[in-house]
């Protein structure tokens, strides 16, 4: 009888044991979540996030509904999972959005990310940023301030057109290509300087800035599209390199000519 509930109470122990017995294979990390495919979306706080090609997260809605104006501050990253990206159309037509700090993890604006965000005044982007997609910053009537991202490598067609206001521009040295109507109607805009790195020029890129009088362009643009300059300022002038494909196009074009400045010897 006594072997017999030793043998009892060994099993009953052994049992315990086993309940108790904490899963190794269990996270400890309170944040993780469930894998997500690529396009499926979630929500942090007042952003949708989905999965980028590269893994990482992107932001692609913000579900902000009321009425005051705010400044948006993107995440750097959502359970310990970098954000690299704004989504396609993910602040589009939001009326509330004065202004967006964007994260140094970012390095892309998809198409149409800020289009028709009537607030926004003022934008800076991160170095970390390579690329502004297509329609990105369309249409914003209050944008006056932009600060481009020095790594920056194409600014995609559209992707400030109808932007008013819109005065300083520097375009970083690096940049290769300019889209088609990328700063069409920017009615303020007087001045530009187009980096020697740059290689095309879209159709139409600075057409309709009525105010743009001095464009310095001294590098050898090899693709250069339709009416680039179309009804800018009666008296612009373009200072180009000697025997480049742009000082052709000027001439073609009978844009006034101004002399390039002599290289330092």
């Amino acid at each position: 009888m006594k072997k017999f509930l030793a043998i009892m109470l060994a099993v009953l122990l052994l049992l315990c044991v086993t309940a108790c017995k904490k899963d190794d294979t269990a996270s400890t990390n309170p944040n993780e979540t469930e894998e997500l495919e690529e396009g499926e979306v979630m929500e942090y706080n007042e952003f949708q996030y989905a999965v980028n090609e590269f893994g990482d997260y992107e932001i692609v809605g913000y579900t902000y509904g009321g009425l005051e104006l705010r400044t948006v501050d993107v995440p750097a990253q959502i359970d310990g999972r970098p954000v690299t990206g704004i989504g396609f159309e993910a602040f589009k037509s939001f009326k509330t959005i004065q202004a967006v700090n964007i994260p140094a993890s970012v390095t892309y604006i998809a198409d149409y990310a800020f289009y028709a965000c009537d607030a926004l005044t003022a934008i800076t982007l991160p170095d970390s940023i390579t690329t502004i997609g297509k329609g990105a910053f369309e249409k914003c009537p209050n944008l006056a301030a932009v600060k481009l991202s020095a790594k920056l490598t194409e600014i995609d067609d559209f992707a400030f057109l109808d932007c008013p206001k819109l005065t300083g521009v520097t375009l970083p040295e690096g940049l290769l290509t300019i889209g088609n109507g990328a700063f069409k109607n920017c009615d303020a805009l007087t001045a530009i300087t187009v980096p020697t790195s740059v290689t095309k020029i879209g159709s139409g890129a600075f057409a309709d800035c009525g105010l743009l009088t001095t464009v310095v362009a001294l590098g050898d643009v090899n693709q250069l599209g339709d009416g680039i300059f179309a009804n800018a300022a009666s008296d612009m002038k373009l200072t180009v390199k000697a025997g480049s494909a742009l000082e052709a196009y000027a001439k073609k074009w009978y844009y006034p000519i101004a002399e390039a400045p002599t290289p330092a010897a």
